[in-house]
């Protein structure tokens, strides 16, 4: 009886120290703290970006990182067009940022005006898709008949992708020098995904979901605010610790910044990133109190949503030879995991990749490790042109709120975030 009650203990202790490897709490601290609305989508009003680069900085001052210098910030700047603020009404009806309608990042500002507005003829579009030559013709026509007018372009009715992606691109057909001051209204069934740009454009485009399009509609009002800060100043937050051999470095990353505000609607961007960067700071708090094999070097980016721009500026202004990194694994988006996760570079270290398949089906952690070839889709890619080995791995599932305001911590999928850290770190632990 005693040796099964031992036994029992025993295993029950057995759970409860693995359980307590993931604190949960802290990373739902951290999550909470930076999806708030002090940081403002951690972007380029309110100073959202940086007042997030500051509380990380504190944390990993809390968690005992060492710097490389007398902080852990590198700061560097870049060109953005901010859109501070866009409204739209219809009918009557006030349309809301972010779900019912967005603007395209490169904007200029722009206000109701005494211009007529026209409205593209798609059927003649359509049919003069046929050829190049008919689609030179009938640019030509269309450029003298909205010449000095809003252009209202009608949700467009094909499944042909090149003529989708055509319509798309129309305000760039327009794009040079725009004295007049106006705008295309563009309709669309797609989702409403926003980004941002680095460059104002001379034309300014609003994106609006199809179902507020009517061929008597009116337009009431309408307006876009903003600036372009040619050197916005943002700053990487870098710091390390220590390892048992600090011949080679294994850097774990990901990026704190997202798109920011628009008016009174915030893009919190739970799941890109913030749920990424509380994974960091989860393994920062683990390594800090369990010493890793190797230095480990801890790297949150900003600038990323801007064109991964935080880690393409520290591979070009890096703190130590890059030469001497063992390992990168770049964390972006994870706020889901009831499908598994995906390997970006898996086909490119094989053996790496195989790896962590292994640990997955050793301890039953999740439903996949899915395999991708390269991609310059986050910020492991300027590290991977430089030629050091690295993963980007992010979660799969979740209800697919990416870039839209709906990005939400209550619309995560926290589940399988003691199975995603375990797997990094067990992972990591093997390299």
């Amino acid at each position: 009886m005693k040796t099964r009650l031992f036994v029992s203990f025993w295993l029950i202790g057995i759970l409860i120290t693995n359980a307590q490897i993931f604190d949960k709490k802290y990373f739902n601290e951290v999550l909470d703290t930076l999806t708030s609305n002090s940081f403002a989508g951690r972007g380029y009003v309110e100073d959202g970006m940086n007042k997030a680069g500051d509380y990380l900085q504190n944390e990993f001052k809390k968690n005992g990182l060492k710097s490389f210098s007398d902080n852990y910030a590198q700061s560097f700047t870049f060109p953005i067009n901010i859109i501070k603020n866009a409204t739209l009404k219809i009918d009557g009806k006030e349309l809301k940022y972010g779900t019912d309608f967005i603007v395209k990042p490169s904007s200029r500002s722009v206000s109701e005006s005494k211009l007529a507005f026209y409205t593209l003829n798609t059927k003649e579009y359509l049919e003069s898709f046929q050829s190049k030559e008919k689609t030179k013709n009938f640019i030509i026509k269309d450029d003298k008949l909205q010449k000095a007018k809003n252009i209202i372009l009608p949700p467009l009715a094909t499944d042909v992708d090149s003529i989708k992606k055509y319509y798309k691109q129309w305000a760039n057909i327009y794009e040079k020098n725009e004295p007049e001051n106006r705008a295309i209204f563009r309709f669309t069934s797609d989702k409403l995904t926003s980004s941002l740009s680095q460059r104002q454009s001379t034309i300014s485009e609003f994106i609006i979901s199809d179902k507020y399009y009517s061929k008597n509609m009116k337009m009431n009002d309408f307006s876009i605010k903003t600036e372009l800060n040619p050197s916005f100043l943002a700053k990487n937050i870098i710091g390390y610790l220590d390892g048992k051999n600090n011949d080679s470095v294994v850097v774990i990353s990901a990026h704190y910044d997202h798109l920011g505000k628009v008016g009174t609607t915030i893009f919190p961007g739970a799941s890109d990133n913030a749920s990424g960067t509380a994974m960091l700071m989860s393994l920062i708090k683990y390594y800090s109190e369990n010493k890793p094999e190797y230095k480990t070097v801890f790297m949150a980016f900003a600038g990323e949503e801007a064109g991964i721009l935080g880690a393409d500026y520290y591979v070009n202004h890096p703190l130590f030879d890059l030469k001497q990194i063992k390992f990168l694994v770049n964390l972006d988006i994870m706020g889901a995991g009831d499908q598994g996760i995906q390997v970006v570079n898996g086909k490119i270290f094989q053996k790496k990749y195989n790896d962590l398949v292994k640990i997955n089906s050793k301890n039953n952690y999740l439903k996949e490790v899915k395999i991708r070839g390269e991609s310059c889709n986050s910020d492991h890619c300027p590290f991977y042109m430089k030629g050091v080995p690295s993963f980007f791995i992010y979660t799969l599932g979740g209800k697919g709120y990416y870039h839209d305001p709906n990005d939400k911590v209550e619309n995560l999928n926290l589940d399988y975030s003691p199975k995603v850290f375990n797997l990094l770190k067990d992972f990591i632990n093997s390299l």
